[in-house]
């Protein structure tokens, strides 16, 4: 008796099975989109028409099979949009770290740092799992730890259509508490729920680290927010450009020694390509 093996069809190499991919070459913007993957599109029969279904040839109404798809496409477009992350950085992937970035040597320094980050990245990617682990990066300004902290992001929200967040410290995170204490305000009185929505946020990327003014206040705010994450085991990523040994005296140690447990450090001292840019 011969036995028939049903072979599986391969995963799509373009979009691993996900049937998104994010398109680059756009003809209007600056940016690229997110789009239907080809091994979804050739399988459509609806048209992209919502609600994504199609007249078979028994004049049965029936869903497409690119309705997960679209859905998905969706969801993955309102999650790039909540994640608030910069303009520059959004769509910032693996392939765009700049491994030939102008400078001296240093430069390349950090581009050995920065790749094996990377290539785990993508190991756990393909493997399906999460990273372990987050990342502290710290150096000077302009050495790519913001851009390595979105494609970071980015890449996780992509593969595994999961909430993440950049909060940038300086700019947003505690003015936005302190408008919680004001009455005219439209967060007034959401000082717990802001908190719990970043502390409950999958992935997050604290911004500029360290730039809080060392009020007590604010320091138990920062504290609280890594103590959470750090109990939770919530994957962080964080950027300072501020030495270490400042990062250590915040909150008598405390916030540095759970940031050790959390994440592993990068040193990312190198040439700040931005002044090589300009005079370019």
């Amino acid at each position: 008796m011969t036995v028939q093996v049903q072979e599986h069809p391969a995963v799509c190499p373009r979009c691993q099975g996900r049937g998104v991919v994010f398109d680059a070459d756009v003809p209007v913007g600056r940016h690229g989109i997110l789009k239907l993957c080809t091994c979804a599109q050739h399988l459509c029969q609806c048209g992209g028409q919502s609600p994504f279904q199609y007249w078979d040839e028994e004049s049965r109404r029936q869903y497409c099979s690119c309705a997960p798809r679209r859905r998905q496409l969706a969801h993955l477009n309102r999650l790039f949009s909540a994640a608030d992350l910069p303009s520059r950085f959004r769509w910032k992937f693996r392939a765009d770290f700049a491994w030939d970035a102008p400078g001296t040597g240093s430069s390349l320094r950090v581009a050995r740092k920065v790749r094996p980050v990377l290539d785990y990245l993508g190991a756990v990617l393909e493997d399906g799992g999460e990273p372990r682990r987050g990342y502290l990066l710290h150096g000077p300004p302009g050495t790519g730890k913001t851009l390595l902290a979105c494609v970071i992001l980015n890449e996780l929200i992509l593969h595994r259509a999961r909430p993440g967040r950049f909060l940038n410290l300086s700019r947003k995170y505690f003015q936005q508490l302190r408008d919680t204490y004001s009455a005219g305000s439209d967060q007034y009185g959401r000082t717990w729920q802001i908190m719990q929505e970043l502390c409950d946020m999958p992935y997050l990327i604290i911004d500029d680290f360290g730039v809080q003014r060392g009020t007590d206040w604010e320091t138990e705010m920062l504290y609280d927010l890594v103590d959470a994450r750090y109990a939770d085991e919530r994957l962080t990523v964080v950027t300072t450009n501020k030495p270490v040994s400042e990062i250590q005296q915040l909150s008598e140690g405390r916030i540095y020694s759970r940031l050790m447990e959390m994440c592993y450090m990068v040193d990312m001292d190198g040439d700040d390509y931005r002044l090589y840019t300009q005079s370019a």
